[in-house]
């Protein structure tokens, strides 16, 4: 029970920011500008029928409209709330989780009952987590039913988002408490937690490369190298594309014929070649071996920040 309310205490803290607050009103207008659009019979209306735009092909006729346009805007969602604007904000609201419970005053009162001290780092991370897991299901849940009671599209596997989303910012939110451990401070935590999400970025951008181009390395030692430092750091990137995979998101190019669009063949090489690309991209990724060896890499980050908390004098 002392374990919970920790957690409740934490999840409370961070709660209490008005950045909670910002997410939601986000969420909301994002649902809402979706909402803002629909089918009919002549092709695709904006702002509940004020405008429309004569598109047979994306009328409410035909039977794959729905699916495609879903389809997109769950790849278009997954992208940038899983690629950095929930993120950043969840890690902006949660930096102070654990510099605030180190403050003289605060920690005197917690640390006095009876738990040990990983129990309390413990119930504070699950406070941050929980914190995520509620923006995560208000998120999926209002952008779910526009595509259902708007579109006409309930893609029940949409929900696979809320786990992804809360175990994309685990992996971030490891570094927040190791940081926020070490140095008590939560503007000097959230730009030590940045820098190490960009890290990371560069570790997966750049054996993505490496293996895209084989020949940029003739000896092949600089491949080895990135894949092993990608296999031991947490693969954020990865989410994104485990979430079209799970989800059955499209990009634009899939959807859209754009390829005969095209006035060239260079430029209809380019749409094949994009797609292509994604679609390898999706087949060739392991979601098992890439979330399990991410969670070993947090699982070790949080070990070496409960070890430091437990060694800090209160």
């Amino acid at each position: 029970m002392q374990l919970l309310a920790i957690v409740i205490d934490s999840f409370r803290d961070a709660k209490d920011r008005k950045i909670f607050w910002i997410m939601i009103i986000i969420s909301v207008m994002i649902a809402t500008s979706m909402a803002c659009v629909g089918f009919n019979d002549q092709g695709v209306d904006v702002l509940f029928g004020t405008w429309t735009h004569a598109t047979p092909e994306w009328s409410a006729g035909s039977e794959e409209l729905a699916a495609n346009v879903a389809a997109v805007a769950i790849e278009v969602i997954a992208d940038n709330y899983l690629g950095w604007i929930g993120m950043v904000m969840a890690l902006v609201a949660t930096a102070a989780v654990f510099p605030s419970l180190m403050e003289h005053g605060h920690i005197d009162i917690t640390a006095s009952k009876p738990l040990a001290r990983w129990q309390l780092f413990l119930g504070r991370y699950l406070g941050g987590m929980v914190f995520m897991l509620v923006q995560a299901v208000v998120f999926v849940g209002l952008t779910f039913l526009v595509m259902g009671v708007r579109w006409g599209c309930w893609t029940w596997s949409y929900f696979w988002l809320v786990p992804l989303i809360v175990l994309m910012f685990s992996y971030l939110f490891a570094f927040s408490a190791l940081f926020g451990v070490w140095t008590r401070r939560s503007m000097t935590s959230l730009m030590l937690t940045m820098m190490a999400w960009f890290v990371l970025f560069s570790v997966q951008s750049t054996h993505a490369l490496l293996e895209a181009n084989p020949e940029w390395d003739k000896t092949g030692v600089w491949r080895r190298t990135a894949a092993g430092l990608h296999w031991v750091v947490p693969k954020t990137q990865d989410i994104t594309v485990i979430a079209g995979k799970l989800v059955g998101a499209k990009s634009i190019v899939e959807v859209i014929p754009l390829e005969e669009a095209a006035e060239t063949e260079r430029e209809r090489e380019e749409f094949r070649h994009a797609v292509e690309g994604q679609r390898n991209l999706v087949a060739e990724l392991n979601p098992g071996a890439s979330i399990g060896s991410s969670l070993a890499a947090e699982l070790a980050i949080i070990l070496l920040a409960v070890r430091l908390f437990s060694r800090r004098d209160f």
